[in-house]
């Protein structure tokens, strides 16, 4: 539920109306007992102009009461005026605050589309939200406890990033962070039951959505898999496999490290190709020559759906393999090589 201007209106009057209603009563009695107090020196118009001036403070003093009655009686209606201008200004500020407190801690709600959730704060989390934001990615996350939440939203502008707190897995928080328009959602709280209980609730309430999930066992990727879950990782497994091949190849553990964090000297990244895309119906031998001269990056595989919308991913695979559109070509660079394969390329990276 977006929390835009007319949601704030709406909650302003909500809160106001009774008064608004006093007022005019007030008004109106004002108006009916001037005329009643003041009979035969002032019509019915000229009492209403003198309720509307005297309530308003504006006082010009052209219409005055003249008799005892009529005096106590304007007396009566400062001093009424006086109240309900100071209830105004408590509920106005009331409604302000509040208004402050539920944007600092995200409880109304973002109107993102086409963004990545993240679900849960965990290192996983904060790994993955800095990354994203470095992708200069949309991202809404939310986060456990309420005090984490300014310190997320530090990270980057409101335009980029929203942020707030909750159980991971409950449904209404799902509808908080606009989960049926978004992209993708990354699953990565401490907890893998929490984990499986998210993914289920965020498949229901977006059936089209990526859903990525990360899990402390390895063994829990079938049982996810076989829920809807796109994509499930096992940080320790593949920070096990890093830990490993740096024991006898630690260069390559430095450069799977880079490229997986996009560091500032090098990425991996994925395109989509289309028809209309440089790299459309060559074969990967051809594109892979096109792209080192227009850019210098490296292909180095591609991705291609198959049965069941899943994806299967070719690494180093044949020169004559044929590409064709909605292939997903991978490849490395320089970030300045990057950059300049985007500009060539003219498409986003992602899918």
């Amino acid at each position: 539920m977006p929390a835009g201007r007319f949601g704030y209106s709406g909650r302003l009057l909500a809160r106001i109306w009774k008064f608004l209603v006093a007022y005019a009563g007030v008004y109106v009695t004002a108006s009916g007992g001037f005329f009643l107090l003041d009979a035969g020196r002032v019509n019915l118009f000229n009492s209403f102009y003198w309720a509307i001036v005297t309530l308003s403070t504006i006082g010009y003093g052209d219409v005055v009461p003249t008799t005892a009655p009529a005096k106590l009686f304007t007396i009566g209606v400062a001093a009424t005026e006086v109240f309900l201008t100071a209830y105004l200004v408590t509920l106005v500020i009331g409604v302000v605050t509040e208004e402050a407190q539920h944007r600092a801690l995200g409880t109304l709600g973002t109107g993102m589309t086409r963004h990545i959730v993240v679900l849960g704060y965990s290192p996983v989390g904060r790994a993955a939200v800095r990354e994203l934001l470095e992708q200069e990615q949309r991202v809404a996350v939310v986060v456990e406890h309420a005090e984490d939440v300014a310190n997320v939203r530090s990270l980057a502008g409101d335009d980029r990033l929203y942020v707030t707190y909750g159980p991971p897995a409950d449904p209404d928080l799902l509808k908080r962070t606009n989960v049926g328009a978004a992209h993708s959602v990354v699953v990565c709280t401490a907890d893998d039951a929490v984990n499986m209980i998210a993914a289920l609730n965020v498949r229901a309430a977006a059936p089209e959505v990526r859903i990525v999930v990360s899990v402390g066992r390895p063994e829990l990727r079938e049982t996810l898999r076989s829920a809807g879950v796109t994509y499930v990782a096992s940080p320790p497994d593949l920070g096990g496999r890093l830990c490993a091949a740096a024991a006898f190849e630690p260069e390559v553990a430095v450069a799977l490290e880079e490229l997986s964090e996009g560091s500032e000297r090098s990425d991996i990244q994925e395109y989509v190709l289309s028809a209309t895309t440089p790299l459309s119906t060559q074969t990967f031998g051809e594109a892979e020559g096109i792209v080192r001269r227009a850019t210098g990056c490296i292909l180095v595989g591609y991705a291609r759906s198959v049965e069941g919308g899943a994806y299967a991913t070719f690494v180093d695979p044949p020169t004559d393999a044929a590409l064709r559109p909605g292939d997903a070509v991978l490849l490395v660079g320089t970030i300045e090589n990057v950059r300049r394969f985007r500009h060539w390329f003219q498409v986003d990276q992602g899918r």
